[in-house]
């Protein structure tokens, strides 16, 4: 089937000016402060204790799909390349919207590439399920709000404000933001 999206080349090229990837839009449901830190190149993950231990636990569960190497911006898990399905591994079924958007946006980006829809699905490590992430009127809306709010991002020098939220206790600013005391809660 036929792609067809009014903002299809508008959306690329944001992206591609931008140098957008799959987390961005992740990030950016999440919260405006990490995904500002992300588009800045501000990243603690790699010293956060949680992310290996989940890293460790994705590079483990399934086997990565080496046909994705040289995608630029585009790092889904898994492709079926021949039925147009993105397959996102996440280690839990938490943070269902920003997973969501993570995933369209591969599917959307391939789908203005090859000129044919496709569809995306989260793959929930933890109960070995797999979730349909609808790519309908609604999601690409969606995207292409988060494409404007990162691009305003962007533009802006001082790091946003940010309101704690519970998932603050998972992340990897939590010590930036001030969030990792216990008393915060």
């Amino acid at each position: 089937m036929t792609f067809n999206w009014q903002h299809a080349q508008a959306f690329q090229q944001r992206v591609e000016t931008l140098n957008l990837h799959g987390l961005h839009f992740q990030h950016i449901t999440l919260c405006e402060r990490r995904a500002w830190m992300y588009l800045h190149k501000v990243n603690f993950a790699q010293w956060y204790s949680k992310v290996a231990t989940g890293s460790a636990k994705h590079s483990t569960s399934y086997q990565r799909d080496h046909s994705v190497r040289g995608l630029i911006g585009l790092a889904p898990d898994r492709i079926d390349w021949e039925k147009r399905i993105v397959y996102e591994n996440k280690g839990s079924g938490g943070a269902v919207e920003a997973s969501s958007n993570q995933t369209a946006f591969y599917a959307v980006m391939l789908s203005i590439a090859t000129e044919s829809t496709w569809q995306a699905f989260i793959h929930v490590l933890t109960t070995r399920k797999k979730r349909e992430v609808k790519i309908d009127k609604q999601r690409l809306q969606s995207l292409w709000d988060a494409s404007l709010r990162l691009q305003t991002l962007a533009k802006q020098d001082n790091v946003p404000t940010a309101k704690q939220i519970p998932l603050c206790k998972a992340c990897s600013l939590a010590g930036f933001c001030g969030y990792d005391d216990p008393l915060c809660d």
